[in-house]
């Protein structure tokens, strides 16, 4: 079946389906939109079955599309390990991680992990921990940094960290007044699992009447708070100076929640040297930081 047909096509086939739009697929790869549509059809025409529905506004992909997309993560890379034996090992590592601990834990050991190796590269992407995860498993991305323990068989976990995330609000508005207002809560969304703990803990407290607000980013976030438009769960470390200076005020809604970051990789997946130098690196700087009490 594979002789039928050129990695290219199986590589545009990937674009088309993580970006879930032909239009946009073209303008990644450089082709036209009919070349792209071409390689598609050859790649159903190779695999015998519809793997895309065409939809008004981009594609959809078939359950026959969900199983070829597996195997496709698969063969592309295969051949980028052939490609890196072949070469030399490969010198950029793939990260995902939150953005809120890229903000408030990650620069520092990561700025000495390149100093140390200056040959290698780290590509940083961020995204929530289904994300993550999900990129892990399909092996999208050598290292994975979340916050909670996926508890999957496929996946390796080392806890590194434990972080201490408070509720906060700005000290220019009476805490009274807040509270009993619409209460509006400000953080990263429904996708997020802090929003989930804010979630159980304001519940837990009898107050379920509340308005989210939803920001892309730890900083906008922080912004909002400042300027009194409600309350957030954040990291201490993100926000010390603003405490230490009086400018946010920490909100008394129940113990401290503690959070514990750790590194995912992929149990059965070849890692290659560098990879394996980065996660142990990263694990030694927290554990020397003394930031890694399990409490698992």
């Amino acid at each position: 079946m594979l002789s039928q047909i050129e990695g290219k096509y199986i590589y545009t086939f990937l674009k088309v389906y993580e970006y879930r739009n032909i239009s946009k697929a073209s303008s990644v790869l450089g082709f036209s939109q009919s070349s792209i549509t071409n390689h598609i059809q050859l790649v159903e025409q190779m695999a015998g079955a519809k793997l895309f529905e065409r939809m008004i506004h981009g594609v959809v992909p078939t359950e026959q599309g969900e199983i070829f997309a597996k195997y496709a993560y698969r063969f592309m890379k295969l051949a980028q390990e052939m490609k890196d034996e072949i070469q030399g090992i490969r010198n950029t590592i793939k990260v995902k991680a939150l953005e809120s601990f890229c903000v408030t834990q990650f620069s520092e050991p990561l700025v000495g992990f390149l100093e140390q190796h200056p040959r290698l590269e780290i590509e940083l992407t961020t995204a929530f921990q289904q994300h993550i995860v999900d990129e892990v498993l399909q092996q999208k991305v050598d290292v994975g940094i979340v916050p909670f323990h996926p508890h999957i068989a496929k996946l390796k976990y080392t806890p590194i960290v434990q972080e201490k995330f408070v509720f906060v609000c700005s000290s220019a508005i009476a805490l009274e007044e807040l509270m009993s207002n619409e209460l509006r809560v400000i953080g990263f969304g429904n996708h997020c699992m802090y929003q989930s703990l804010t979630d159980k803990r304001l519940t837990e407290l009898g107050k379920t009447h509340y308005r989210n607000i939803t920001y892309t980013s730890l900083e906008m976030i922080k912004q909002t708070v400042l300027g009194g438009a409600g309350i957030a769960l954040m990291p201490e470390s993100a926000i010390k100076q603003e405490l230490d200076t009086g400018r946010l005020q920490t909100i008394e809604l129940g113990e401290p929640i503690w959070i514990e970051h750790g590194v995912i990789e992929h149990a059965s997946a070849k890692r290659n040297a560098n990879t394996a130098l980065f996660k142990q690196y990263i694990v030694d700087y927290f554990e020397k930081e003394g930031g890694h009490v399990s409490i698992y």
